[in-house]
């Protein structure tokens, strides 16, 4: 084999791994019925409200299912024989996070529709993380230092956090992001 060959195998082997370790958004959750008991093989369709993309998926024996998706706002179907389609729309999935949307299926005919158009934050159980968006707006109206002149204090974003704080370590200098539990 040529060098050029060699090189070309090199990088297909470092490229695989890659396309592989991708993070991505999902949208976990399960479905049960009115009973409380979990419906396995129920057909799920989700369909990307910007663009149309339609993932078609299924939930496990356990009526749990997860669909790996890019971020956008969808609209999730749930069909199952023997019970109301159920639908839930504008459902919002942004980077790198995980969302979870349980459906409770009703028994009826599948022509009959349930539509559930907004629902309450849930807890988040898929992880531990804990996360914080700070608006634009929000950051340029913080506090200004007066150390040669208006500079903007960077950490002063954390007293818009419930659980941080700016506490200096040797009580002299600027100090470090801590939280209730030692890290923020």
């Amino acid at each position: 084999m040529t060098k050029i060959s060699y090189l070309l195998v090199v990088c297909l082997l470092f490229s695989i791994p890659a396309a592989f370790g991708q993070v991505g958004s999902s949208i976990t959750g399960t479905v049960t019925d009115t009973t409380g008991a979990v419906i396995p093989n129920a057909a799920l369709e989700l369909k990307n409200s910007e663009t149309g993309a339609v993932y078609s998926s299924g939930t496990s024996a356990t009526g749990n299912y997860t669909i790996v998706v890019p971020p956008g706002t969808y609209e999730l179907t749930v069909t199952q024989k023997g019970f109301k389609k159920a639908v839930q729309k504008n459902l919002v999935v942004g980077v790198a996070t995980s969302v979870r949307q349980d459906f409770l299926l009703t028994i009826g005919d599948t022509a009959e529709i349930v539509t559930v158009t907004d629902a309450a934050p849930l807890l988040k159980t898929e992880s531990a993380d804990i996360s914080h968006v700070v608006s634009t707006d929000r950051a340029n109206n913080l506090p200004v230092l007066t150390l040669n002149g208006n500079i903007r204090n960077p950490l002063q974003v954390l007293n818009l956090v419930a659980t941080c704080s700016e506490k200096p370590s040797d009580g002299s200098g600027p100090g470090r992001a801590t939280a209730s539990t030692g890290r923020c």
